[in-house]
C-alpha cells in the first residue's frame, strides 16, 4: 500500500504589532494565532485532510462546545504516514490521538500566569500551541509557540524598561543579554531568580512531605540549615489532625483525583519558636512528580484577629450585661424603695415582711452587682500594689485546697513589682490561675507548680506553670471564652479564666498562654509597672470631696423636678420625697420636657435618669446651662447603670444614685441640697 501524502507545514500568520500597548493589559485572545477544531469524534481520515487544507501545525479537539485535547500536524504525519497508518487509523476517532499533556488555559489568566505554565513545559510538549478556553470551556483560539516566545519577549522587555529611570546602566545590560540568549534560557533563569528571592517559603515536596529543595526564605521559617536539607519530613513537625489533613492533601496532588484545595492553613512546630500557623498553598508539578508549596507565617496575623475576636465578645458581653442590669435595676428600686417606706409605717406585725422583701431587693442587687463584676470588673478599691503581696497572701487561702497534694515552687521578686490596681482582683486571678494549674496536674506521680515574679522593661510579669497535660493548640484561643470549659459539667462553670482575662484587661494587662502538647502551660499575666512616687498623686485622686451643701430649717416647701422615662420610677421618687422632705415635685418623662419646666421656674433640685429616649440626661444635664446655668449646682443622676465610659460620660462633680438604692442612701445624697434653700421664688422665669 502506498503511503499517504505527507503533511506539508505552511508558515504561520503574523500576529499585529502593539508595541503602543503594554503587553500584560492586552486581553489573551489578541494573541490567538487561530481558531481551527476538529471534533472528537471526527475520523482521523478527516483530519488528515484538515491538515492538508490548514497551513497550521496543531488544532483543537471538542465535544461540543468543550475542548478535550490537542491534535499535531506532526503526530498525525507520523501516524498516517507510515506503512500500513493510514489502513490502521484512518477510521479512528480524533479522541484517541490527542497529544498528551497539552495546556488549556483560561483567558482570564493574568498573562505570566500563562508564560510561566507555557515555558515549563518540557521536551515536544514545549513547541505545542496554548489552548485558550473561556469561562465556560469552550474555545477561544489556539496560540502558537512563536507568538509565545515574542510576548515572553515583550514582557521581560517591558519589566526592564520599567527599571530604566534608577539603573539605566543595568537595564543596558539586561538588554543586551536579554537579546542575546534563547527565550528557553531566559524562562528558566527567571524561574531560578523568583525561587531564590520569593519572600514566601517556597519547597518542593515528594508526596510523602519530606523537603527535596527549599529556598532561603523557607529554611528560615521552617528552621532549617545545610545539616537538615535531604529527608525532612515536614508532616512530621505537625499536630495529629494537621498532620492528617497535610498527608491526604499530598496525596490528592499525587493521586490528582479531582479538584485540590490549593490552600490551607497549618500550625508547625519550629525549633526555638514553638508553634508557628502557616499558610501554605500547593500545586503539582507533573513533569516532576513533586508538590511546589509556598510558605507564608501568619501566625502573628491569626493571634491579632482572635485577640480581636475575643474583644468583640467581650464587648457584646458587656453590652449584654449592661443592658440585663439596667432593666433589673429599674425593676428592683420601687420594690427596694416601697419596702422601706412601708417598714417606717406599718404595724410592728408586718415589719418581718416588710423586711423580707426589702432583703430579697438587697439580695437581687448584689446578683446584679457580681453579674457586673464578672461582665467589667470595677476598681473601686483600685492603689498601688506591690504583686508579691498579693502572692503572699494568696498562697495561703489556696494551700487550703491542695494541702500536701502538690508542691508549689515560688520564685519571687528581689524587689517590689508596684502596679496600679485592686489586690483583691488580683488575688482572685492569681488563684483562679493556680487552681486551673492544680486541675491540670491533679492524678499525676510528680505535680508541680511554679508560681515566679519579675519585672522587665517597665512590665510586670506574674507566672503560673505546671507539669501537666498542657492545653491542645487548637483550644488555646478559646480558653478565655465565657462558658468555654473542658471540664465536666459537675467540675466547672468555663468562667475562671474569663474573669481573669476580664480583670486583667481593666487593669489595662494582658493574660496569654504558652502550651505544648505534654509539656505543661505557661500562664503569664503582664502589667504595667507604676513607681512608687505614683502613690501621693493616686492617694490624692481618691480623696472624697466634701458636701456642698449642709442641712438647714426649711421655712418653705422645697421644689424638685423628677426626670425619668417609666412612671414607676417617678412615682417611687415622688413618693420618697413627699414622704421624707414633703417636696413639691414635679415631672418630665424626658431630657426635653425638663427643659422646658425649667424655662418657666427654678428647684431646688433637679434628680434625672441617665438613659432616656429622645434626650439622655448628659444632655439634658449640659443644656441646662443655656437655659438656667445656676440649676446644674443642684443636680443628681440615677442610674441602673452607666455603661462604658466612652459611651455614657457622666460630669465628674455631679453626684450619682445608682439604681436599687436604700432610703437611708436617697435621704443622704438628696437631704443637703433639700435642707438649703435656693433663694429662687416661684415665679422665676428665663425671658
Amino acid at each position: 500500500m502506498s503511503s499517504s501524502p505527507s503533511l506539508e507545514r505552511r508558515p504561520p500568520a503574523p500576529t499585529a504589532d502593539r508595541k503602543a500597548f503594554p503587553v500584560t493589559k492586552i486581553p489573551l485572545r489578541s494573541f490567538v494565532h487561530h481558531r481551527h477544531t476538529v471534533l472528537a469524534d471526527e475520523k482521523l481520515e478527516r483530519v488528515y485532510s484538515r491538515f492538508r487544507e490548514l497551513d497550521v501545525d496543531f488544532v483543537a479537539v471538542c465535544q461540543g462546545t468543550q475542548v478535550v485535547g490537542l491534535m499535531g500536524r506532526k503526530r498525525l504525519g507520523f501516524l498516517m504516514g507510515s506503512r500500513f497508518g493510514f489502513s490502521l487509523y484512518s477510521n479512528s476517532p480524533a479522541r484517541q490521538f490527542v497529544l498528551p499533556h497539552c495546556l488549556i488555559v483560561a483567558e482570564s489568566a493574568p498573562l505570566h500566569e500563562l508564560l510561566d505554565a507555557a515555558f515549563s513545559r518540557q521536551g515536544d510538549a514545549f513547541y505545542e500551541d496554548v489552548m485558550l478556553v473561556d469561562e465556560a470551556g469552550a474555545l477561544v483560539g489556539l496560540i502558537n509557540v512563536e507568538n509565545l516566545a515574542r510576548l515572553q519577549t515583550r514582557l521581560v522587555a517591558e519589566q526592564l524598561g520599567q527599571l530604566a529611570h534608577q539603573h539605566e546602566t543595568l537595564r543596558e545590560q539586561n538588554l543586551t543579554l536579554f537579546r542575546t540568549n534563547h527565550a528557553l534560557r531566559q524562562s528558566r533563569g527567571l524561574y531560578q531568580g523568583l525561587f531564590e528571592s520569593e519572600a514566601l517559603g517556597v519547597a518542593l515536596l515528594s508526596p510523602k512531605g519530606e523537603v527535596e529543595l527549599y529556598n532561603p526564605r523557607f529554611g528560615e521559617l521552617i528552621g532549617l540549615d545545610e545539616r537538615y536539607r535531604d529527608g525532612v519530613g515536614l508532616a512530621d513537625r505537625m499536630g495529629g489532625m494537621d498532620r492528617d489533613s497535610f498527608l491526604r492533601l499530598l496525596k490528592a496532588h499525587a493521586d490528582r483525583v479531582g479538584r485540590v484545595d490549593a490552600t490551607r492553613e497549618y500550625t508547625v512546630q519550629v525549633p526555638g519558636r514553638q508553634h508557628r500557623v502557616f499558610r501554605v498553598t500547593t500545586g503539582w508539578i507533573h513533569e516532576t512528580g513533586q508538590i511546589c508549596a509556598s510558605f507564608d507565617d501568619v501566625t502573628e496575623q491569626r493571634a491579632l484577629e482572635q485577640a480581636v475576636m475575643r474583644e468583640e465578645k467581650q464587648r457584646l458581653l458587656d453590652t449584654l450585661v449592661g443592658g440585663i442590669a439596667h432593666e433589673l435595676n429599674n425593676k428592683l428600686t420601687p420594690v427596694l424603695a416601697f419596702a422601706e417606706i412601708l417598714r417606717r409605717k406599718v404595724d410592728s406585725d408586718l415589719v418581718f415582711h416588710t423586711e423580707s422583701i426589702r432583703n430579697s431587693a438587697q439580695e437581687a442587687a448584689k446578683i446584679i452587682r457580681q453579674l457586673l463584676q464578672f461582665s467589667k470588673p470595677s476598681s473601686d478599691d483600685a492603689g498601688l500594689v506591690d504583686l508579691r503581696t498579693v502572692i503572699d497572701e494568696s498562697l495561703p487561702m489556696v494551700n487550703v485546697t491542695i494541702r500536701d497534694r502538690c508542691s508549689i515552687e515560688l520564685r519571687q521578686a528581689a524587689e517590689p513589682v508596684w502596679v496600679s490596681g485592686d489586690p483583691g482582683q488580683l488575688k482572685q486571678v492569681l488563684i483562679n490561675l493556680i487552681l486551673n494549674a492544680w486541675h491540670a496536674v491533679e492524678g499525676l506521680d510528680d505535680p508541680r507548680i511554679v508560681v515566679s515574679l519579675e519585672a522587665l522593661n517597665g512590665q510586670a510579669e506574674l507566672t503560673v506553670e505546671d507539669n501537666g497535660a498542657g492545653v491542645p493548640l487548637d483550644l488555646q484561643s478559646r480558653i478565655f471564652d465565657p462558658f468555654f470549659t473542658t471540664k465536666g459539667p459537675d467540675q466547672g462553670t468555663g468562667l475562671g479564666l474569663s474573669i481573669c482575662f476580664s480583670i486583667v484587661r481593666q487593669h489595662g494587662g494582658e493574660v496569654v498562654v504558652h502550651s505544648q502538647p505534654d509539656a505543661g502551660a505557661r500562664f503569664v499575666v503582664s502589667l504595667p509597672v507604676r513607681g512608687p512616687e505614683a502613690l501621693s498623686a493616686l492617694h490624692m485622686d481618691g480623696m472624697s470631696a466634701p458636701l456642698l451643701f449642709a442641712p438647714a430649717e426649711r421655712d418653705r416647701r422645697c421644689r424638685v423636678l423628677v426626670v425619668d422615662d417609666e412612671d414607676v420610677l417617678r412615682s417611687v421618687l415622688r413618693e420618697m420625697l413627699r414622704s421624707q422632705f414633703g417636696c413639691e415635685i414635679e415631672m418630665a418623662a424626658d431630657g426635653r420636657e425638663g427643659l422646658a419646666a425649667l424655662r418657666s421656674r427654678a428647684y431646688d433640685l433637679v434628680i434625672s435618669d441617665v438613659r432616656m429616649p429622645k434626650m439622655n440626661g448628659v444632655e439634658f444635664y449640659e443644656a441646662i446651662a443655656a437655659v438656667r446655668a445656676e440649676q446644674q449646682r443642684r443636680f443628681v443622676f440615677v442610674t441602673g447603670y452607666v455603661g462604658d465610659k466612652d459611651e455614657v460620660a457622666l460630669p465628674p462633680d455631679v453626684p450619682v444614685l445608682a439604681k436599687p438604692f436604700s432610703l437611708h442612701e436617697f435621704e443622704s445624697l438628696c437631704g443637703p441640697y433639700l435642707n438649703e434653700p435656693d433663694g429662687h421664688d416661684s415665679s422665676d422665669r428665663v425671658g
